[in-house]
């Protein structure tokens, strides 16, 4: 028993004060967010009103916003200081939630979804890119699996929160959101110290041609592409899969707030344990395999109508997104020089922005027109397929860019 506050101890002298202040904060904005989420579809068409297609084209324009500012957003993160770029990005995100709680028209939720998004494009790249510039590669892995248990934390308590709130007041959602980013924005203002940027990015900065040259952000481009099966399969499950299981299912809402929540509470369990369990094995297998594990979750989402097996699924879900989607931010930390991680994280993340601006857009005709099994057996074959292309690209970069293990 002694052995635990020494544990613990070793655990918290091991990173920097700026991992444990980003635990704090995404712990807080995922348990307001995940109150969200599994409903935002069923109240943007329930209580503002509008079909289905244009509830998904409102749904797609937040990641368009984010895409417009991809670059822009990592270029601004590769010139300033990150803390000060947090702190914007967090405070526009708050006014944005406070907008969509006192929206009333489909109007003014488009236009503060879309100030969200681009709060979100500055946010992403400049907080990855400072934890990169703070931890040591061998760490880095260690640390983006502490960050996704923190947020497991609040995914896993957020959804069955949500569900009374959505029966009772949905706006109240966003109205926490927004609080629970303003305390993240005090947080960073007040513990995390600015970091200098790296020696060589005034070097960079001035030589345009090294910049803007497409052969320096080709590996960022080749990985973005490569991980779009990944986000579409998602954008699915974050849209469409609701309007599939209000099909399927008799107590949608509570099967939807009870996967999520199962969903975290594996996170919280088992992603850092994973992530140690496998850090000795080829980036390459355990990235690839995530596909794998995500198209054996998509033909379950297709086939499935059970509560108990749709339950059991989750495990897989979580094997995959935390061996793989870990795995695959520590590799672009190991490709990207160290005065354009801000860039690299920005460009590699617009895959997210991509599915999620046309992912529930082209997923909602398919599940009109041939229904919700054909949409996740379509999207099991494209993770397939990605896997597949994934696997060859990197079996080509591990050579070039060898693997700091941690020890």
């Amino acid at each position: 028993m002694n052995h635990l506050p020494h544990s613990f101890k070793r655990l918290t002298a091991a990173y920097p004060p700026l991992l444990w202040v980003r635990l704090f904060g995404e712990t807080l904005t995922t348990l307001s967010n995940t109150m969200i989420a599994p409903f935002l579809v069923l109240y943007l068409s329930e209580n503002i009103g509008s079909s289905v297609i244009m509830t998904m084209l409102v749904i797609g324009l937040q990641p368009f916003s984010e895409i417009l500012l991809t670059l822009f957003a990592g270029g601004v993160t590769d010139r300033y200081r990150r803390k000060t770029v947090m702190l914007i990005s967090l405070l526009i995100q708050g006014v944005a939630m406070l907008g969509m709680a006192i929206s009333d028209s489909m109007l003014l939720f488009a236009l503060s979804y879309v100030a969200n998004g681009a709060g979100r494009s500055l946010f992403i790249p400049a907080s990855r890119a400072m934890l990169a510039d703070a931890i040591e590669p061998k760490q880095l892995s260690s640390a983006f699996a502490l960050l996704n248990t923190a947020s497991s934390i609040g995914a896993a308590i957020g959804p069955l929160v949500g569900v009374l709130i959505y029966q009772q007041d949905p706006a109240l959602a966003f109205l926490f959101t927004a609080i629970s980013l303003f305390l993240y924005a005090l947080a960073v203002w007040w513990k995390i110290p600015h970091s200098d940027q790296p020696a060589d990015t005034a070097k960079t900065l001035q030589t345009p041609s090294a910049s803007l040259r497409l052969d320096a952000y080709r590996p960022a481009f080749a990985i973005m592409l490569l991980a779009l099966p990944i986000s579409l399969f998602y954008a699915q499950t974050e849209t469409n899969l609701q309007l599939h299981f209000k099909e399927m299912l008799p107590n949608y809402l509570q099967t939807l707030a009870l996967l999520a929540t199962v969903k975290g509470v594996l996170l919280l369990l088992f992603e850092f344990l994973l992530i140690r369990w496998t850090r000795n094995l080829p980036p390459r297998l355990l990235i690839t395999g995530s596909y794998f594990c995500f198209a054996g979750v998509g033909l379950g989402y297709a086939f499935l109508d059970h509560v108990p097996s749709l339950l059991a699924l989750q495990m897989l879900l979580v094997l995959g997104e935390s061996i793989g989607l870990t795995h695959l931010l520590t590799f672009v930390s190991r490709i990207a020089p160290p005065s354009m991680r801000g860039r690299y994280y920005a460009i590699t993340g617009t895959h997210w922005d991509i599915s999620r601006m046309c992912g529930p857009f082209f997923g909602s005709l398919v599940l009109l027109h041939y229904g919700g099994a054909m949409l996740f057996i379509i999207s099991a074959a494209i993770l397939l397929l990605g896997g597949i292309a994934m696997n060859i690209y990197l079996g080509k970069k591990e050579t070039a860019f060898p693997l700091e293990q941690e020890g």
